[in-house]
């Protein structure tokens, strides 16, 4: 199985002796919902374009479709930036393009831990993580649209259990 690697420059975010075992994003299918979004956009964009009676229509309809191309970029970009990293101590989640935000979790501080695979879930192969500590709401208590959630189990409690 081939997971990404940490991008250039988040290894600044271990510490000295922590080793990482597993990076990996969400699941590509987040990115199902914008696109389709967009493509239905500029389908509706270059079907009314070319009977619109007046320039400045087909000008605000162009300037609308450029608009959800954009969109659609930085949601590519937000996916792409954002890694979900475990690590011998602890596993955390770094998102943002604009403002990095970086959650984390002690692998000591884990008391319970599960996982939920929906039917479609099952189908394109992604799950939740849900896990929980000592009696505190934390950051990363629930990390939806994970990819090869099975393995990801695998990895979190071989390494809480070592």
């Amino acid at each position: 199985m081939q997971f990404p690697r940490l991008l250039p420059g988040d290894d600044r975010y271990l510490s000295v002796n922590e080793r990482t075992v597993l990076v990996t994003r969400h699941h590509i299918i987040v990115l199902v919902g914008p696109a389709v979004q967009t493509i239905t956009a500029l389908i509706a964009v270059g079907l009314i374009s070319p009977i619109a009676e007046n320039a400045r229509i087909a000008n605000v309809l162009t300037f609308i479709a450029l608009g959800l191309l954009a969109r659609l970029a930085w949601k590519v970009l937000d996916w792409y930036n954002a890694q979900i990293i475990i690590t011998d101590k602890r596993i955390f989640k770094m998102s943002g393009l604009v403002t990095r935000t970086v959650a984390t979790m002690p692998l000591r501080m884990m008391t319970d831990m599960t996982y939920n695979r929906t039917p479609a879930g099952r189908l394109w192969g992604y799950g939740t993580l849900i896990v929980e500590s000592a009696g505190q709401d934390q950051a990363l208590s629930h990390i939806d649209y994970l990819p090869q959630p099975d393995e990801m189990y695998r990895t979190i409690t071989g390494l809480i259990f070592k």
